[in-house]
């Protein structure tokens, strides 16, 4: 007998999916010499990244995928750290 998977099952594998799309497409892009190809593979990408998060919404609209709240010093800090790492590279 086949299981049926469930609406939640199937969102979460779309969701790893689109993680895995824009991980191959970010690599792809990174990796090329050709700039037209670049900026094919960047298009894509961001279509790949607009898809991720329509699918992340759907499941957090759902509750099936929740992340934490943030406190606005823990935001802060967060940017901070990574603006200060932003002027070290620079």
């Amino acid at each position: 007998m086949t299981e049926r998977l469930s609406e939640r099952d199937i969102m979460s594998d779309c969701l790893t999916m689109q993680k895995h799309l824009t991980e191959a497409y970010n690599s792809a892009a990174n990796e090329t010499a050709h700039n037209l190809l670049r900026s094919d593979l960047i298009n894509i990408l961001t279509e790949e990244h607009q898809l991720q998060s329509s699918v992340f919404g759907a499941l957090d609209k759902r509750g099936w995928y929740r992340t934490r709240p943030v406190t606005r010093e823990a935001l802060s800090q967060v940017q901070s750290y990574f603006k200060s790492v932003q002027i070290r590279l620079q």
